[in-house]
């Protein structure tokens, strides 16, 4: 399951026009590829998507597209391309285990493109409080006077970053008679820590949650704050010869419930 979908928007009219300044400290044109691949451990699937940047010019744009017809190997084992731009390797009985190395290699445009990752270990201890909260129908979700804590924790030594990840009941995003929205899935900003924790109003759809910790590795982290801030004429990547993101990590995950009452 993805986690980003990495966008690259490379401004100022384009890589080649400038803007008075330098955007980058290392060679970069505008067909340097894109990668995205998330192991994850337990997994028996290895998958990297490999596409194009979107451009913006002066006068247009250039869309983003699937880089089709690479040869990527990892661990010097060759992927097959299973749709346009998707590369994938089958492990059959085995599994990506905790604190495996796996390194990414393929030629594109003259240039190797390269990056290596570690599989973090997997989450022990994961568990919510209270399982479940109930609330009455005839209740509206901005009631300051619900001030129930729901808490999540999980063993950890203090080492690690996470990231959690909501599923929600609802079939889509749509907006609340408040003005808010009840999403169907939501992503939280990566932290450290062995705990988190919200507030009922946050569940605002009733029925079953399924709630994700990842364990994620730095460089997912660099790479999250970076898309997340207005400095994208400076992207972080730990690729070379390529931006993007090859990273793994391990997940959690446990079920919470919000039961609606007629009363």
């Amino acid at each position: 399951m993805d986690i980003i979908k990495t966008v690259w928007i490379i401004s100022c009219f384009s890589l080649l026009t400038g803007c008075g300044e330098k955007l980058m400290t290392y060679d970069v044109t505008t067909g340097t590829p894109i990668v995205e691949s998330y192991l994850q451990e337990g997994s028996n699937t290895l998958s990297v998507q490999l596409y194009s940047m979107e451009v913006y010019l002066k006068d247009g744009y250039e869309l983003s597209l699937p880089i089709e017809g690479v040869e990527p190997t990892i661990n010097g084992k060759a992927l097959t391309e299973t749709v346009p731009g998707t590369y994938t390797l089958d492990l059959g009985t085995d599994t990506i285990r905790q604190q495996q190395n796996y390194e990414l290699r393929f030629e594109y445009q003259g240039k190797t493109i390269s990056a290596s990752t570690s599989v973090p270990k997997p989450i022990s201890g994961f568990g919510v409080e209270p399982a479940y909260i109930t609330r009455s129908s005839s209740s509206y979700f901005w009631d300051t006077a619900d001030t129930t804590e729901i808490k999540l924790t999980w063993d950890d030594a203090g080492e690690s970053y996470y990231q959690l990840y909501i599923e929600s009941p609802a079939t889509s995003d749509r907006p609340s008679i408040d003005g808010s929205t009840q999403f169907r899935r939501r992503m939280m900003q990566p932290f450290r820590g062995n705990s988190y924790t919200t507030v009922s109003r946050e569940f605002m759809s009733a029925g079953y949650y399924w709630l994700y910790i990842y364990r994620v590795n730095k460089d997912y982290v660099d790479l999250y704050e970076r898309i997340s801030s207005t400095d994208l004429a400076n992207p972080a990547s730990a690729i070379n010869n390529a931006f993007g993101i090859f990273t793994a990590m391990s997940v959690a995950k446990i079920r919470f419930q919000v039961i609606e009452t007629e009363e």
